[in-house]
């Protein structure tokens, strides 16, 4: 019986280590999307101003639509009161993390990570 025990425990660590490059790459290319979109967005938001009701729609839409997001669990803080030229903008996006290990008891890091940017306001 030990010995099926210890075939089981070979076997998950094997899938488990298997598994683990191709989820870390995921959680990568997720959170390089979190900041494209992010970027994307301050760009729009410092013409502005502001971080504008659409402005903010089209970002949490294009992770959903493009990068598969719940649209349930992102969230966006950003500035949304008017902000003259040469002051700061800022905003956050905060997602949940993708699984890294098929076996949960390795997974020590947090559930969800966040990207801030603070950028100008360019809005006259």
């Amino acid at each position: 019986m030990s010995k099926a025990i210890g075939m089981w425990m070979t076997l998950f660590l094997v899938i488990n280590f298997m598994f683990t490059p191709i989820l870390s790459y995921k959680d990568s290319l997720e959170r390089e999307a979190v900041e494209v979109v992010l970027n994307e967005g301050a760009k729009k938001a410092a013409i502005e101003g502001r971080f504008t009701t659409s402005i903010l729609n089209e970002m949490k839409q294009t992770l959903v639509d493009d990068y598969n997001f719940d649209a349930s669990k992102i969230t966006i803080t950003a500035t949304q009161s008017l902000t003259p030229r040469n002051q700061y903008i800022s905003a956050s996006i905060e997602v949940p993390r993708g699984m890294i290990f098929i076996i949960d008891i390795f997974n020590q890091g947090p559930e969800s990570f966040k990207k801030d940017i603070k950028v100008l306001s360019e809005h006259i």
